[in-house]
Parts: structure tokens; sequence; C-alpha cells
């Protein structure tokens, strides 16, 4: 009877392990798999970019690196908002939480926000420091009032302040959404 009740106690929590696996959503993003939550957001659909190759050479003080951007983005039926998604994926680690240049005094990770497609341009921006996914990351609050969009960017890969990978999510659902969708981002790296 002992044994019974056990395996009725397993069946249960694979049950309700599969329920909440149902609500989210995993994306495969050049090196990065990320999985996020969205339930209670309704039906959505999922456009999966074409990558983009660069050559970065802003930085006298570093070697110029390539990198690749991988894009997606979420888009919920009946209603305006979305989610959009970049993995930079650079061919070396790099400083993220350092100034980019003697000139330029922003963060590695404040310019993979600045020019990510998602950002508006000429737009009101507040950076700040933001947990993610266990991570030091940086979260920009663009616009103001009705009209905000939150972008946050870390890097999965991170030590020592440098990384390889730069996941940049952004959000024009209202903050509760998206705090609730930033607050459930995992990312493994391939």
């Amino acid at each position: 009877m002992k044994n019974l009740k056990l395996m009725a106690l397993l069946c249960l929590t694979v049950a309700a392990s599969a329920v909440s696996l149902a609500a989210g959503e995993t994306l495969d993003l050049g090196d990065a798999r990320i999985s996020l939550d969205l339930d209670g957001l309704g039906s959505y659909n999922v456009e999966v970019g074409s990558p983009t190759s660069l050559d970065h050479d802003y930085d006298p003080r570093n070697s110029d690196f390539q990198y690749t951007i991988f894009p997606a983005s979420i888009t919920f039926d009946g209603a305006s908002g979305q989610i959009q998604i970049e993995v930079h994926q650079m061919s070396t680690s790099q400083p993220l939480d350092t100034p980019i240049s003697d000139k330029d005094t922003s963060t590695g990770l404040e310019h993979c926000i600045s020019e990510a497609d998602m950002m508006p341009r000429r737009s009101q921006v507040q950076m700040e420091p933001y947990s993610i996914d266990g991570q030091d990351g940086t979260l920009a609050t663009v616009g103001q009032g009705d009209d905000q969009m939150y972008i946050v960017a870390y890097s999965p890969d991170q030590n020592g302040g440098s990384g390889a990978t730069v996941c940049v999510i952004g959000s024009d659902l209202p903050w509760e959404a998206t705090e609730k969708i930033f607050d459930s981002v995992e990312v493994q790296k391939a």
C-alpha cells in the first residue's frame, strides 16, 4: 500500500511538471536554448528570424571580433504587445560590465541593448542593474507612461565580467506580465 501511494505521488508530480512545461516556450537561437513561461498570456506565434553576422570594430582598445545576431519574436493573438529576443554570439569573450571605450562610458551590456534592433531610436532610456536567470544583467526602461518597453540583457556564460553570448529580451507588455516573463527566463548553452 505504501508503494502504491508513493507511485501515485510520483505520477502526480510528473503530471504537474508536464503541465508547467506545456505553459513554457523554448527557443534555440545560436548556441543558446532560451526557455520562458508564457502561461496566462493567451495564444501566441513564434517567428525565428535569419541570423546576421557582422564585424565589430568599435573599441580601439580591444581587438576586433565578429558576432552573429539570432533574432526571434513572439506575438500574441488579439493583443498588441510582443516579446523580442536577440542572442548576440561573439567570436571571443568580451568585457560586459565595464565601459566599452574611453569615449563611450556605456557597459558592454548597455551597448548590446542600445544596438539591438528592438531598441526604439531617440527614446528616453533609463538603465539599471537587473538580476535575471541567476546572473547580473542590465534592464532598460524605454519611453514613459503607458508607452513603455522593457529590455533586459545578460550573458549566460559570463565569467569575471566577460562573456561570449549575450541574451537581449524586450517586451512592450505591461510591467507585471514582463516581470513574470523575465523572472522565468532560463538559458542553457549548447
